[in-house]
């Protein structure tokens, strides 16, 4: 039969509700809710690109201080009072961060980067896991998803020994370095563009990072 014109189509209450039960008769977000749920972040998604965000900072932190100079065998060096570099193999050593120094080993200048940022040591803890991760790839290991968890803190610390050794290996070079850095880098900026709602002005505020 042909409808009138004008007439409405015959709608079932199932379909025309914004949500759909499943097999189990719980309600179901419907298509375009889920859709605006994607559009628009929650609490969780600030959340997560706010740490995101900090632990990019202390990256692109920690490639400058790299790029300016780096050494191995210790955290990093400073002048002393008659010219002569110092290397500083430990945080008590250094008597905290001095406001400039001559280079930096790949913890050193994560260390150093993070110091800028209020609660410094979690965000210098997942800056560690980012550059272990990216390095874990290079060696041709599947990655993992972000964002990941928090791992125990014995697992950090045997993170960070992993990286000072690489770092300090004859045959590293400071290009090897700065590689794995911006491989973390890289994956910091893809897991934001993830969050959702976030990629539209994330690109534009990466444009406007950038120039």
């Amino acid at each position: 039969m042909t409808p009138r014109a004008g007439a409405r189509p015959m709608v079932s209450r199932e379909a025309a509700a914004p949500g759909s039960r499943g097999g189990d008769g719980a309600r179901r977000p419907g298509r375009w809710r889920r859709v605006w749920q994607w559009l628009m972040p929650g609490p969780d998604a600030e959340l997560a690109a706010a740490r995101l965000d900090r632990q990019l900072a202390v990256l692109e932190g920690a490639r400058a201080e790299l790029e300016a100079g780096w050494v191995q065998g210790g955290w990093w060096t400073e002048s002393l009072g008659d010219g002569t570099p110092r290397l500083v193999t430990g945080y008590a050593a250094a008597g905290g961060h001095p406001d400039r120094v001559d280079g930096v080993c790949l913890v050193g200048a994560l260390v150093r980067a993070g110091s800028q940022q209020p609660d410094a040591a979690s965000h210098v803890g997942r800056a560690v896991d980012a550059v272990h991760e990216a390095l874990w790839v290079s060696w041709g290991h599947p990655g993992a998803p972000l964002p990941c968890a928090i791992p125990a803190p014995d697992v950090r610390r045997a993170r960070v020994r992993t990286l000072t050794q690489w770092n300090d290996q004859p045959e590293r070079t400071a290009a090897e370095i700065l590689a794995v850095v911006d491989r973390a880098i890289s994956a910091t900026i893809m897991g934001l563009m993830s969050v959702p709602g976030l990629a539209e002005p994330l690109g534009a505020a990466l444009t406007a990072r950038t120039g």
